[in-house]
């Protein structure tokens, strides 16, 4: 009897173990380079100019912001005079599936990129001397634009669909909009065109303004990939490994009984 107990008990190990191993994981973000995932701030004066690398602040409650600017709201990840982007780095390879900002102003447009490139380039190297224009052809895929997202966490929509086979060790969070081969955009979009920064167009119901934007990133939540090889299982693995052994425990237990 306890070796059967025993036995069921592991089962159940084995299964929830799998459902840990997709278990999402949220990550608070500062500043210092041993934080998980590192966060390093580029920059580039408009889309067709080089990308450079910046400062990243952190403001304990509100999180980081991107640039060494500190007059009004400048000293957050914002679009006004340039335009700014926080990469981040994980150990691991990651599904970005939330992010959370601790503080906006004015206006809390996102658009989220993971870095899928193959060969000799790095992520690094893909945004440094890279221009906002051609990140697209520079091993950058465009997850999403999220408008508004306020101080709530926000779901990108990865964990189904297009993108739920994404994982990256690199990832890109921009303030404003972002189209593929032209860049970034004020977020702000009537008929399909995107409205200039601090601009208006339409009327009445139908007005809308692109206006700049503000805020600073407090921590992002994800899943880490699981292993695929080696001799660590697979969640699938796991839990038919558990299923299995339940139905062992059976099956000696009815001959024991017959």
């Amino acid at each position: 009897m306890k070796t059967t107990i025993l036995k069921s008990t592991l089962a159940v190990a084995l299964c929830a173990a799998s459902l840990s191993a997709m278990a999402a994981t949220n990550w608070n973000l500062t500043n210092s380079a041993a934080n998980e995932p590192q966060v390093t701030g580029w920059k580039a004066s408009n889309n067709g100019s080089d990308i450079y690398k910046t400062s990243v602040g952190y403001w304990a409650g509100n999180g980081i912001g991107v640039g060494g600017e500190t007059s009004g709201n400048q000293h957050a990840l914002d679009n006004q005079a340039g335009f700014e982007v926080a990469l981040l780095s994980f150990d691991d390879a990651v599904r970005l599936e939330s992010v959370r900002a601790g503080f906006t102003a004015t206006d809390s447009d996102i658009f989220v990129m993971a870095f899928t490139g193959a060969g000799s380039l790095t992520a690094t190297q893909a945004l440094d001397g890279g221009t906002f224009a051609n990140l697209t052809s520079r091993g950058w895929t465009l997850i999403g634009n999220y408008a508004n997202i306020g101080t709530a966490t926000k779901d990108l929509g990865t964990t189904s669909g297009a993108f739920e086979n994404v994982y990256s060790s690199f990832w890109l969070i921009g303030v404003g909009g972002y189209a593929a081969g032209s860049g970034v955009n004020s977020g702000d979009f009537r008929n399909g065109s995107a409205v200039g920064f601090d601009q208006c167009s339409g009327s009445g119901g139908n007005r809308v303004c692109g206006r700049y934007d503000y805020l600073k990133l407090a921590s992002v939540g994800g899943t880490i990939k699981p292993p695929s090889s080696g001799n660590v299982p697979e969640p699938g693995s796991l839990a038919l490994a558990g299923i299995a052994l339940l139905g062992m425990v059976g099956m000696r237990r009815r001959k024991n009984t017959a």
